[in-house]
């Protein structure tokens, strides 16, 4: 039997608890991006020639090689899968586009590029289709692709090194060139940004794809077409990767047949650093684009203190496994507050 007092004192003791689970799943998902801020942070207080105008104006270009592609990454993470064979897409697109384009005319320029994005739409389509109609695991599914379209790259080139020849070499522009010093690589991320943030926000495509990463099953019975989405996910992937693999190509004006290694790991170490889980449901791009620019600024902040290029894959390698285990625990703390264990 309890008295008045010790009701009052168990309702002053209930007021007076905190509530740790928002902080926890903010800092969880968002923690590591703001650790990663400091050293960001320091460099533009400390370091001159990283707050030159023109250096921060190549960690965007540079960054946005990638970013493109991490759009896309974040619309499969969301929707419970991932893709490991952009790379490689991003190298057969290249070498589809220096192709078509021969020497220059304006109109195979313009196929060329239609080409290169089309050509990895398709692509991403059929890893879409090999996952979601066939049922393999997207793990294996992408793997094999990756395998089977470097390959492709390696057999169609021949040990030999394509290059945009006469006026084709106009493509360096989209890579090189800036508009008011703001670079035109740029405007490709920022398109790509758009779109998937229309696409995740507004539109129903959007929806559907947040209910198939928080359960796929109950998605398929509320009528969600499960297996038409996920063809639509990977085949904007792979576009979008094409889209990086013309950006990589212009570059130099070649076709590569080392282009895109590691694109696939610096997409996804940058859409788990913006607060994209593992597992599917939860994410947005603009996570992304700040984990993107905080990707590309470690890199840059690493070349100016003189850190050896053997080293830096090592370090990036250190972050992403960081960030997928703080996912991974975010996970299982979610699951067991969901249980009633937290």
């Amino acid at each position: 039997m309890t008295g008045p007092d010790d009701s009052r004192a168990g309702e002053s003791g209930a007021r007076g608890s905190v509530n740790w689970k928002p902080m926890l799943a903010f800092l969880g998902r968002y923690g590591f991006m703001i650790a990663l801020l400091l050293p960001a942070i320091i460099l533009l207080a400390t370091n001159e020639t990283f707050r030159n105008p023109l250096n921060l104006s190549n960690i965007l270009a540079q960054s946005s090689m990638v970013g493109v592609a991490a759009v896309g990454m974040t619309v499969v993470m969301i929707l419970g899968g991932f893709d490991l064979s952009i790379g490689a897409i991003a190298a057969v697109t290249g070498l589809v586009a220096v192709l078509v384009f021969g020497t220059g005319d304006p109109l195979f320029l313009a196929l060329g590029c239609i080409a290169c994005v089309g050509a990895g739409a398709l692509l991403g389509a059929f890893n879409g289709t090999l996952i979601s109609r066939i049922g393999i695991n997207p793990l294996i599914a992408t793997l094999a692709m990756a395998s089977l379209v470097r390959g492709l790259v390696l057999i169609s080139s021949e040990g030999t090194i394509h290059r945009a020849e006469g006026d084709a070499m106009w493509i360096t522009t989209l890579a090189l060139g800036r508009v008011g010093g703001f670079p035109i690589a740029g405007f490709f991320f920022i398109g790509a940004v758009v779109m998937g943030s229309i696409l995740l926000r507004y539109a129903k495509f959007g929806r559907w794809v947040y209910a198939i990463g928080g359960n796929e099953e109950a998605a398929r019975l509320s009528g969600v077409p499960v297996s038409r989405v996920v063809i639509m996910c990977y085949a904007l992937m792979g576009g979008l990767a094409g889209v990086s693999g013309l950006l990589f190509t212009a570059r130099t004006g070649t076709a590569l047949t080392t282009t895109g290694i590691g694109l696939e790991i610096d997409a996804i170490t940058a859409t788990v650093i913006g607060g994209t889980r593992l597992g599917g449901g939860h994410g947005a791009i603009l996570g992304t684009v700040v984990g993107v620019i905080l990707l590309g600024v470690i890199r840059n902040g690493l070349n100016l203190n003189g850190v050896s290029p053997f080293w830096q894959p090592f370090i990036i390698g250190c972050i992403l496994l960081i960030t997928v285990s703080i996912s991974v625990w975010m996970n299982r703390t979610e699951n067991r507050s969901r249980a009633g264990g937290f």
